[in-house]
């Protein structure tokens, strides 16, 4: 009997890009299973739908033990694995230009910004109030900074409404370009289209600049990507050129006026840091790689 493989996907656009890719390296690891489950059609991902064996485990989480699943797999112990993993971490999304291949851009022309335009992601929406604690909006005074430093003109896209974020960002920075969401999959692909990006705490936004061709992607720690938030997650790509290291405190979020001050006013900008320096701030997994 083929082991089957069913992924349940939940969440919005990034968290199931992220669980299906984490499907993926069950199936690098497991090349004799057989996926099922949800699909993802808007990159035209559509598994077949079988029926999964009564003798399956469940997997959750962002640490998958790989070895042990395969073990259990090859052993006949069970026949079929369920996951709803996540699995944010950099050891099982594979090389980045298999995955751009997975996550084909739209044959349509995403939105393109002049040269010279620094792209900044933005995350809003209901974060701003504290739904979640590693969730958060980025301070302004790192936008401050890189724009002072690049010399690049700032493009704001997302998130982008009538709330006290925006309406800050609006007023600190009157000459930048500002762009509201056009849908999930038109930002994604303007922001994989950009050659100078910042990302924002998102999976979403997380996912769409790394799969880009950019030249610098200028990567906030803080949120779920500060492994002293989140020591389960890691996305830090420390072996990527591309990327610039910008350290901030790992605080939870709450979106309490004091927090909010700070993020719309504050000097704080984010130390800029190597990835040297960042290895001993890493956990190191527990999980074994694909």
């Amino acid at each position: 009997m083929t082991p089957i493989l069913s992924q349940q996907l939940a969440g919005g656009l990034g968290n199931c890009m992220f669980e299906h890719l984490l499907a993926r390296a069950i199936l690098r690891r497991i090349p004799e299973m057989q996926l099922t489950g949800k699909s993802l059609p808007q990159w035209g991902i559509r598994p077949p739908r079988l029926p999964l064996p009564a003798r399956h485990v469940k997997i959750a989480g962002n640490r998958v033990e790989l070895e042990r699943l395969a073990y259990l797999v090859r052993s006949g112990l069970v026949q079929g694995i369920e996951t709803t993993a996540l699995g944010m971490r950099m050891e099982y999304l594979g090389e980045v230009e298999a995955v751009r291949q997975v996550f084909r851009s739209p044959a349509t022309q995403p939105q393109r910004f002049p040269e010279g335009s620094l792209v900044i992601s933005v995350r809003g929406a209901e974060i701003l109030g504290g739904v979640h604690k590693d969730y958060r909006p980025v301070p302004i005074a790192l936008y401050r900074r890189l724009v002072a430093e690049t010399g690049l003109a700032p493009v704001f896209l997302g998130q982008l409404g009538e709330d006290a974020y925006s309406q800050a960002l609006r007023a600190q920075f009157p000459a930048a370009t500002f762009v509201p969401s056009r849908g999930a999959m038109e930002d994604f692909a303007a922001l994989r289209a950009a050659r100078h990006l910042v990302v924002s705490v998102s999976t979403f936004s997380w996912l769409a600049c790394w799969l880009s061709e950019a030249e610098t992607i200028h990567l906030p720690i803080l949120g779920l990507y500060h492994p002293r938030r989140r020591a389960d997650i890691d996305l830090l790509p420390l072996t990527d050129p591309r990327y610039r290291f910008h350290l901030l405190p790992h605080d939870a979020w709450t979106g309490s006026a004091a927090e909010m001050a700070t993020v719309l006013e504050g000097t704080v900008s984010g130390t800029p840091i190597g990835p040297d320096a960042l290895l001993p701030l890493a956990q190191p997994s527990v999980a074994v790689a694909a």
